[in-house]
């Protein structure tokens, strides 16, 4: 299972590249694309999601958490990722970056005149809320 959803990831990442055009200068919201969302063969109740973001410049979002595992895979532009409990990470294109589960974070594009895009690959409970915000 575990080389099936690699390479699954993988040719996802390379389809992204493909089609890959520069995040919008003067976007507010993220322009999310939904990529995939499969049940997951021999993991009960679990789907995988694979979303494509495109943040604008000084985008940010919000204290939550991922009750699954996440895989962040940045194509363009950095951001600042802030783990509860961890040292803040920034990730640039080429960088991947993996969240636990049920860690509260944020996030910000360190740009305040560039957007940043970035592929997520997770991992869920079918029908559940993949982010959940922290009040």
């Amino acid at each position: 299972m575990n080389r099936i959803s690699l390479a699954l990831f993988a040719a996802v990442v390379a389809f992204s590249f493909v089609g890959a055009q520069g995040a919008a200068a003067h976007e507010t919201k993220p322009a999310v694309k939904s990529l995939l969302k499969t049940p997951l063969a021999g993991i009960a109740g679990k789907e995988a999601n694979v979303v494509l973001f495109d943040v604008g410049p000084g985008w940010k979002i919000d204290n939550h958490f991922h009750p699954g595992h996440v895989f962040v895979y940045m194509i363009q532009g950095s951001i600042k990722i802030e783990v509860e409990g961890e040292p803040a990470q920034v990730i640039g294109p080429g960088d991947v970056l993996h969240e636990l589960p049920d860690r509260n974070m944020v996030a910000n594009n360190i740009s305040s005149t560039k957007g940043a895009r970035f592929l997520v690959f997770q991992v869920g409970d079918i029908g559940k809320p993949l982010t959940v915000p922290v009040k």
